[in-house]
């Protein structure tokens, strides 16, 4: 008997066609008391589930990999609106698989949950699609899975998304010695040992030839297992090649079906594997590998090799507390660890979680029938997803069934028929957009085709119906057709554009494009097509212009100078026997103004400050977010003041604020006089006489960061992106204000403020003028919302960081300098006019006397620099 999920809500996920989730009677799990209790949560059934039953819309039969890219992008949105809907939990990502495949997935260190509530902290870890190209092309073998893990926090190994050796055996073997360090024909000889001691039979050569002929080894079919697999053969051993699955064998060796599982693969895979392990039984080891010695077969057959990371590596693995071994200092671990799966998965109550996709000859009922894999019955409009659940030491496969609005439509039209009422043209749109959106393109058209013929329909719902119809004809043809040409895969999307209709079709059409051109850009770059790829690049901006796409733009036009710098700092690095020192950071530096200038002349950069981006992804790179926007607007009022002020005032603004001595000040001014202007702080690395110390002071100013933000708490240096995961966030917080959590609240909005004004300023970087002003104006407006919504110290200072903003603005875009001065001083003042202050923050004046100082220190500069100004224009 099923029975509904109370706990299922669609409407918190932001799910408008999965409706309701049933399960069976006696698998509906309760929690009591306190504490997660996460192996008593029905939830975690749920974002597996939802995501096997969503992936229905990408079921192809053409192959393309477009559909593997447009899946899990699918999974990121799913995931973060289900994960954000818990506010019973803060749930932090500690490893996901996705950085090292260049595919969407959730980032490693994102963060989930409430906001303002407090509650147990847990770690997640998904693994992606295990076997994707099973799910976009017919025929495809292995069946496909999606796989998440959870345990309390703590639990589960936090790394970058970074390859590893392992291997995993099942209880059979377990104490027989198998280790990742171990040669293959080491690790069989010591389980054929194992299991004659066992039998107790003779330990001889002959015996064990015989018991590794009986044994199964999977394999991950890769050109760097050449030598494994040939190794294996030789051996005798029944070898199983997998091509993309090395997660799900993992049951297999609990069943005692495979006896190793060997190779590299993935960490997040790793994970899951060892939670399996510790909750069902077994023996795992693990060591992580740098990225070039786990995919070259050369470099991987010597141990030695294991040690070679690369210094962005290093400096990525030391964010993670994984250091070189020797160096550790408290709470930190060296790389040469090996890892076993009580150390992988060491938490409290651990989760494993798979919705299965496309059935595996791995998962199977008790029975050993193969479990089947994801339906939708189009007449009823239910989904069957099953779901496998490891916890407390026991193995669960049971059946979700979700309703979908093709559910609610159908009834709706039986009810209209049985009533002898007419069909309603829009029902008729609901119910073909419902099928459309689990994979039922044919049904979907035929829905769109009745509403469009309905009598007497306006000219915008012939409109309407004519824009639906070419888009689910494109994503008919996206997954069914074969693909001649690359661009054909869009050429229903541009259509829909053509048509002019501005509505959700024409804007989800846009945002198909910008995909597709972003992917084949991506493909073009991994197979060193550059120019290619920016071609692409540059087609995807012009439908959607976003950060991450200037991004991938920059790493193709300075991809040799950051590769040259990478490639320095590794030898200073070494040189140093991996030491980290206190001049460590003006070395870079040196090295980063080096590689820029004498190459300056080859750059051929389409953004607007070419060092600063240079800048970033060098001596920034690993820094946090708050770190890095300091310094950057330090270096912004630098540049401003060197190509606008008198000498008089430079002079005095170099000695202030950045500590410069009289004969430092002398040879840049000397500089300026000779070629009247700089062109970019960077600049200042041709000033004569300007040694490294006196570069250090300006470009790495000592700095206080004051406001953190979301990006901050991520863990993570890559984390611009994250802005768009915090906006989910914020609309939880906005519902939790209603219960009262008002402190959390505030902390949240400010980091909001504060990651919209990071994205802001590395867009005037690349040249986006407008992406400038629209997050600056997000910016204000969270600030805005500060003031509005909560009481204390933290307004005042929301509205200090008004002032500040548009100070920024005034620095950046001349042309509306005074008008920009004029709004920071009125910001300014609502804090020091005692009136105006009473009014907005209450009576906390004397909490807030330095900020009162600092604004009216503003307001006097401000009010000097506008006079000038003024004159000028009178």
């Amino acid at each position: 008997m099923f029975i509904k999920d109370t706990c299922f809500d669609s409407k918190k996920i932001d799910d408008h066609y999965i409706i309701d989730a049933y399960i069976p009677e006696e698998h509906n799990l309760k929690i009591s008391g306190e504490g997660l209790q996460l192996a008593n949560r029905n939830e975690l059934r749920h974002p597996v589930g939802v995501v096997a039953a969503r992936s229905l819309r990408y079921f192809s039969t053409n192959g393309e990999d477009f559909n593997i890219f447009r899946i899990r992008d699918m999974v990121v949105w799913r995931l973060r609106h289900i994960y954000n809907s818990f506010n019973w939990w803060n749930a932090y990502v500690v490893n996901a698989e996705g950085e090292r495949k260049y595919m969407p997935m959730l980032y490693i260190g994102e963060k989930f949950g409430t906001v303002t509530g407090n509650v147990d902290e847990a770690d997640i870890v998904p693994s992606a699609f295990e076997n994707d190209r099973c799910i976009v092309k017919e025929g495809c073998m292995g069946g496909a899975i999606f796989a998440i893990g959870y345990s309390e926090r703590g639990g589960l190994f936090n790394s970058p998304d970074m390859y590893g050796a392992k291997t995993i055996v099942g209880n059979k073997h377990k104490g027989a010695g198998v280790c990742v360090i171990h040669g293959i024909t080491k690790n069989l000889r010591l389980m054929a040992e194992h299991t004659l001691k066992a039998k107790g039979s003779e330990i001889s050569p002959q015996n064990i030839h015989k018991e590794i002929k009986e044994m199964k080894i999977v394999i991950l079919d890769r050109p760097r297992h050449e030598k494994l697999i040939k190794t294996v053969k030789a051996l005798g051993a029944q070898l199983i090649l997998v091509k993309d699955d090395d997660l799900t064998p993992t049951l297999a060796t609990i069943r005692n079906e495979v006896d190793l599982i060997t190779g590299v693969g993935g960490i997040p895979e790793a994970i899951l594997s060892a939670i399996i392990v510790e909750e069902l039984g077994g023996e795992m080891s693990l060591r992580i590998l740098p990225a070039d010695v786990a995919q070259d077969e050369k470099l991987l057959g010597k141990l030695n090799n294991w040690e070679l990371f690369k210094k962005n590596e290093i400096d990525i693995l030391k964010n993670f507390k994984i250091v070189k071994p020797g160096s550790e200092k408290k709470g930190e671990i060296p790389w040469n660890t090996i890892w076993t799966s009580d150390a992988l998965s060491c938490g409290k109550a651990p989760v494993f979680t798979a919705g299965i996709i496309k059935k595996t000859p791995w998962i199977k009922f008790s029975d050993g029938k193969e479990v089947p894999g994801v339906k939708l019955d189009p007449e009823t409009g239910k989904v069957t997803v099953y779901v496998v659940r490891i916890a407390n030491n026991n193995l669960e496969i049971i059946p979700v069934i979700y309703t979908t609005a093709i559910s609610e439509c159908i009834t709706r039209c039986n009810e209209m028929e049985k009533s002898r009422e007419r069909i309603d043209g829009n029902l008729l749109i609901q119910l073909g957009e419902s099928y459309a959106e689990f994979g039922m393109f044919q049904k979907a058209k035929e829905c769109i085709q009745k509403a469009r013929i309905y009598k007497n329909s306006s000219k915008d719902f012939i409109q309407q119906c004519d824009s639906l119809y070419e888009y689910i004809e494109g994503l008919d043809d996206l997954t069914n057709k074969p693909i001649q040409t690359p661009e054909a895969l869009i050429e229903h999307f541009k259509k829909v554009c053509h048509l002019g209709r501005k509505d959700d079709i024409w804007l989800k059409s846009k945002i198909m494009i910008k995909r597709f051109f972003e992917y084949i850009g991506d493909k073009y770059y991994h197979d060193r097509q550059y120019d290619a790829a920016l071609e692409c690049y540059s087609k995807a901006l012009h439908y959607s212009p976003q950060l991450n796409l200037y991004r991938k733009v920059n790493s193709i036009q300075m991809k040799d100078i950051l590769e040259e710098y990478f490639n320095l700092t590794d030898k200073i690095y070494r040189e140093n026997h991996y030491k980290e020192s206190g001049d460590l950071e003006k070395y870079k530096l040196g090295i980063a103004l080096k590689v820029f200038y004498q190459n300056e002349g080859h750059i051929k950069s389409s953004c607007r400050q070419p060092w600063l981006i240079f800048f970033r992804r060098t001596v920034l790179h690993g820094k946090r977010p708050s770190y890095k926007l300091v310094i950057l607007i330090r270096l912004l009022r630098l540049y401003k003041k060197l190509n606008t002020a008198g000498d008089d005032e430079i002079s005095l603004f170099l000695k202030k604020e950045f500590k410069m001595t009289g004969d430092e000040i002398d040879h840049i001014l000397r500089y300026k006089r000779e070629h009247k202007r700089f062109h970019s702080v960077g600049e200042l690395y041709r000033v004569n006489g300007l040694s490294l110390d006196g570069l250090s002071k300006l470009l790495l100013p000592q700095v206080t960061v004051e406001s953190q933000n979301e990006l901050e708490d991520a863990d993570i240096p890559l984390s611009i992106s994250l802005v768009e995961v915090m906006e989910k966030r914020y609309k939880n917080m906005l519902e939790e204000l209603k219960e009262g959590h008002r402190k959390e609240a505030q902390e949240h909005s400010y980091a909001m403020a504060e990651a919209y004004h990071y994205v802001g300023l590395a867009l005037y970087d690349v040249g986006d003028d407008e992406g400038v002003k629209i997050y600056y104006e997000k910016a204000l407006v969270k600030f805005q919302e500060i003031i509005e919504k909560f009481e204390g110290i933290t307004p005042v200072h929301a509205q200090y960081r008004i002032g500040n903003l548009y100070e920024e603005l005034a620095l950046l875009y001349d042309k509306d300098l005074e008008d920009y001065n004029k709004k920071a001083i009125d910001a300014y003042t609502r804090i020091i006019d005692e009136q105006q202050s009473s009014k907005l923050f209450g009576s906390i004046r004397e909490l807030v006397s330095v900020r009162i100082k600092q604004a009216s220190e503003r307001v006097e500069y401000l009010k000097r620099k506008l006079i000038p100004v003024m004159c000028n224009a009178s």
